[in-house]
């Protein structure tokens, strides 16, 4: 029975995947993520609901459009995927079943602002701002972390961040740091507390550092822009799921 439940949340969570593919997509090119259904960007050919089940029909269809040939990214399915094993990975961390929701949202959040600032280097604020608001209201209604939880943890990822947000854009001159890693350190803050603010600046920081440390001795340079959010959503996931912070208190 347990293992039927986790499949139930795997293929559920696959679904919502796929949905996060067209919110990825479709927010930070101002489209509607609602109208006009799922269709080719191609060839515009509205996708039928047999050749959009989440991961098989990637497969099946050996990653390409059913009706033009072009080639579907392997991001698609992964991002399925990825929802999915985020889905019982939560049901199994969290066994309380708001926490475990609470958490699925949080990590969905986190990876389609992570994709979205990768490709494009903006966090749109539905997101940030919109998980904000969900941290804190979610807070009311889990037995794990309160509301003063929750703001605590807000302020302690927004407030630092602001801070160096405004020390280059207004002492060196320009942006060193977005502003929408400030909303978005904020929206951690407000779900996963104080520790999940720290996991994010230091694992994310590290993790930032070996991606961009290649570059810098290809290039011989430092003139090139990396995104931040995706480390730091990354270090905030991996300190979480590990539980860090019993690690490092018990030691």
């Amino acid at each position: 029975m347990e293992y039927f439940q986790h499949i139930v949340y795997f293929v559920i969570g696959a679904v919502l995947g796929s949905f996060y593919n067209v919110i990825i997509y479709r927010l930070p090119r101002g489209m509607s993520i609602v109208k006009p259904s799922s269709h080719c960007p191609a060839c515009g050919t509205p996708i039928r609901w047999y050749n959009n089940i989440p991961i098989v029909s990637y497969l099946l269809l050996r990653g390409r459009c059913a009706y033009c040939g072009a080639s579907i990214p392997l991001r698609y399915p992964l991002v399925e995927l990825s929802s999915g094993s985020l889905a019982v990975l939560c049901a199994l961390k969290w066994q309380e079943p708001i926490s475990a929701l609470v958490f699925y949202v949080f990590f969905s959040i986190l990876l389609v602002a992570s994709l979205i600032d990768w490709d494009t280097f903006t966090l749109p604020d539905s997101l940030t701002l919109g998980g904000l608001a969900f941290g804190l209201i979610s807070s009311l209604f889990r037995e794990d972390f309160s509301f003063v939880d929750s703001l605590v943890g807000s302020l302690s990822g927004a407030v630092p961040f602001l801070l160096i947000y405004l020390y280059y854009v207004k002492l060196r001159r320009f942006e060193g740091l977005g502003f929408g890693d400030v909303k978005l350190m904020a929206f951690i803050g407000s779900v996963g507390g104080v520790w999940a603010v720290a996991y994010g600046v230091f694992i994310g920081s590290v993790l930032g550092l070996l991606y961009a440390l290649p570059l810098v001795i290809k290039n011989r340079s430092f003139q090139f822009a990396v995104p931040y959010g995706p480390f730091l959503s990354l270090g905030c996931f991996l300190g979480l799921i590990f539980d860090l912070k019993r690690f490092i208190l018990s030691s």
